[in-house]
């Protein structure tokens, strides 16, 4: 059941902290990472046919075969492999905010609290889900605001997407994927990280574009896996000649446009390319 708890008492700094980006790592899962217990689907299929009743829409579950016989890596799974493989750089993380676009398929608790129980101390755990391409930039909103205020010192937005979805789901993914965004505050590497902006840019289908084939249908963490791509190649993100990079997205069916602004503190140095990853041809600027 939701918690809530009140923030640990911090002395306000003197000057507001820099939150800056340290790490972004991409995930990709197969069946290999799934649970040998993976769970009774039962709770799931129920909760489908609940929700498709009550849309008067036709039961996704008549035929299983999409979940049975499909990869099955619930975001639990996913959670698990990301604790194992980045240990020792979440020792300090007092902040965790998982963002998902779609139910899990493991439907029995929320993945969020088995990473908050996974880590060491006492970190507070937040979870954003069914915002779609915003919910990421909801979540870095959300820990931008409270390293900037002093009151965390570091954070991991987890973005968790998974292909184990009923028949019907609008582009859904192709691979179970996560993308790990470490955050922290004060100097050190890594970008200093801007408060992200998500605009509302009109209402329903007509006032967004038609998706691009190219985005293999990772409408949620598209962005992200392509900036982790960019961070873990041999020139690093394409900042521009001022050393910025606007990461932009937008929703092809909730009414959302997002941006989010990176600007390097180390020298410059690299190859310009580009200044923003977009999983969209065209974005208007975002009050």
């Amino acid at each position: 059941m939701p918690v809530i708890r009140t923030a640990r008492p911090t002395p306000a700094p003197a000057e507001p902290a820099v939150p800056r980006l340290e790490h972004v790592v991409a995930f990709r899962f197969s069946a290999a990472d799934r649970s040998p217990s993976p769970g009774d689907p039962q709770p799931y299929v129920d909760h489908l046919r609940a929700l498709h009743r009550a849309a008067g829409s036709p039961d996704p579950t008549v035929e299983l075969a999409w979940l049975t016989e499909g990869a099955r890596v619930s975001y639990h799974d996913m959670v698990r492999v990301v604790v194992e493989r980045m240990r020792a750089r979440l020792d300090d993380v007092d902040l965790v905010v998982t963002v998902d676009a779609s139910p899990d398929c493991r439907h029995q608790s929320f993945p969020a609290c088995l990473l908050g129980a996974a880590l060491p101390g006492d970190p507070l755990v937040l979870g954003i889900s069914e915002q779609g391409v915003a919910g990421p930039f909801t979540a870095l909103r959300l820990a931008q605001d409270q390293l900037r205020a002093g009151l965390r010192r570091r954070a991991l937005v987890l973005v968790v997407e998974q292909s184990t979805l009923p028949p019907g789901s609008f582009a859904g993914p192709v691979q179970d994927v996560a993308v790990a965004l470490l955050l922290g505050n004060g100097p050190g590497p890594g970008p200093r990280l801007e408060r992200p902006e998500v605009g509302i840019t009109g209402r329903g289908l007509e006032a967004a574009p038609a998706p691009p084939a190219s985005t293999d249908a990772h409408l949620c963490a598209g962005v992200w896996l392509t900036l982790a791509d960019q961070w873990a190649g041999p020139g690093g993100p394409p900042y521009d000649p001022e050393g910025r990079l606007v990461v932009a997205d937008r929703d092809p069916v909730l009414p959302y446009a997002c941006r989010a602004a990176l600007t390097r503190t180390a020298p410059l140095g690299q190859p310009d390319a580009l200044p923003q990853v977009t999983a969209w041809p065209v974005l208007e600027p975002v009050a």
